[in-house]
């Protein structure tokens, strides 16, 4: 059954507030050759939420706003992008390539960019999840 509590103006706020967490991930990460993998997840993250956000905008009505969200491949993508494993295959790319390294500070240079990677990511993945919680509490 349908709730008509969430209005187009949260739904446009949620995807605003990943859009601005994706788009500091996306600078930081920019022509990064390490951070690569993080960088196209978050490209693919704007680029969805960019076609939200026009499906959004086209929504006449609620019922309108609901079925676009129902069927679209946009939301579905932000749906399992919290469920995928991205840090932790970076870490583990990461890792590997540290083993081979001999130099400490190297080493924890690295260990500190990943921290400022994994913090960033999770802000997006926070916003993306609170998305994903109101479109859900919306369709049920």
């Amino acid at each position: 059954m349908q709730n008509t509590v969430v209005t187009a103006t949260e739904i446009k706020t949620a995807l605003t507030n990943i859009r601005q967490a994706a788009a500091e991930l996306y600078r930081f990460t920019e022509k990064l050759t390490l951070l690569k993998m993080v960088h196209q997840v978050t490209v693919q993250i704007i680029k969805a939420v960019d076609l939200l956000q026009k499906e959004v905008n086209q929504s006449r009505h609620e019922a309108d706003l609901l079925d676009a969200l129902e069927s679209s491949k946009s939301a579905a993508f932000l749906e399992e992008v919290v469920d995928a494993d991205t840090m932790s295959e970076l870490e583990d790319y990461i890792l590997s390539f540290t083993k081979q390294l001999d130099d400490e500070d190297l080493t924890r240079f690295l260990s500190e960019i990943m921290d400022k990677v994994e913090m960033k990511y999770n802000v997006v993945l926070e916003k993306t999840h609170e998305f994903n919680a109101l479109v859900k509490d919306e369709l049920e």
